[in-house]
């Protein structure tokens, strides 16, 4: 049966909590400072009033000062919830949706559930850190990064993305990819290979052996991403940003993951003592 770890090591969450914590930083400024640059803000499916920019402002303002106190490990359990609130209040109320945003949010309040600044933070250098942290929300982040890359390979799997129409369409305006590349004889084995890779990437992370070979698939597929979808810096960024929150997930990986119990070697069954009385049968003789 399967026996999950009770504690993982503190570090690697610690590193993690780090990488959210600076991309929490960059995309506060972003979206703080996004109505006041001209892109509209409004509720999510045009649900609540429009919201003046100077909220929107301050607002990325907090969530600049949290994603600050994350990355040191001030009070990290409560700023990463910060971050996670200030994160959906941009997405729901001023309608900033995106995919690594939406990641931000959920492993923004999966951070608030563990021990994050257990390690690397203000309160281990004050003496009061810990080696080792509960497991349970741990595995919770090492399965959202599955989940992201496991939906990400399903959602592609359909005519227009395998035949390479979709990365055609996606790559059209990459200033890095050569137009010549934009032929079926290219862009099909890569969109088949992206689809694999993904499976393999948000699964293979579980197994100790194919770990090193995962990471290297997904840092991998990550580099192509920006290569290939990148029209602008902006969309550099944007996928920089997203590879950050999902490769910076296999830190999470280290340690000991869910095992299965095996039996080893025979059952030995103890024989009993001449000394000890026998136990009673269920017939008896008169």
């Amino acid at each position: 049966m399967l026996r999950p770890p009770g504690s993982l090591p503190a570090r690697p969450l610690a590193g993690y909590r780090i990488l959210v914590g600076l991309v929490a930083g960059l995309k506060a400024l972003e979206l703080g400072a996004s109505p006041l640059l001209g892109t509209p803000a409004g509720p999510l499916f045009g649900v609540g009033p429009v919201v003046p920019a100077a909220v929107w402002l301050a607002l990325g303002a907090v969530m600049g000062l949290a994603a600050l106190a994350v990355v040191v490990g001030w009070h990290g359990r409560a700023a990463v919830l910060v971050v996670g609130l200030c994160t959906a209040g941009f997405v729901w109320g001023a309608g900033y949706y995106s995919n690594h945003t939406y990641l931000l949010f959920t492993v923004a309040v999966l951070l608030s559930f563990a021990d994050c600044d257990a390690a690397w933070s203000v309160r281990s250098w004050r003496g009061r850190g810990a080696d080792r942290v509960w497991a349970a929300p741990v595995l919770a982040l090492r399965a959202q990064i599955t989940i992201v890359y496991f939906f990400a390979a399903i959602s592609k799997i359909r005519p227009d993305f395998l035949s390479g129409n979709g990365l055609a369409s996606w790559a059209w305006d990459s200033v890095l990819v050569p137009t010549a590349m934009l032929t079926p004889v290219v862009l099909v084995p890569l969109a088949f290979g992206a689809v694999l890779t993904e499976l393999f990437v948000g699964f293979g992370l579980w197994s100790s052996r194919l770990r090193p070979v995962a990471v290297v698939a997904g840092i991998g597929l990550h580099l192509g991403m920006i290569g290939m979808l990148s029209d602008g810096l902006h969309a550099a960024i944007e996928l920089g940003l997203f590879a950050t929150l999902t490769c910076g997930g296999y830190l999470l990986f280290a340690g000991r993951v869910p095992i299965v119990d095996r039996p080893v070697g025979a059952v030995a069954v103890p024989r009993q003592r001449r000394s000890e009385p026998a136990l009673p049968g269920t017939v008896t003789r008169r």
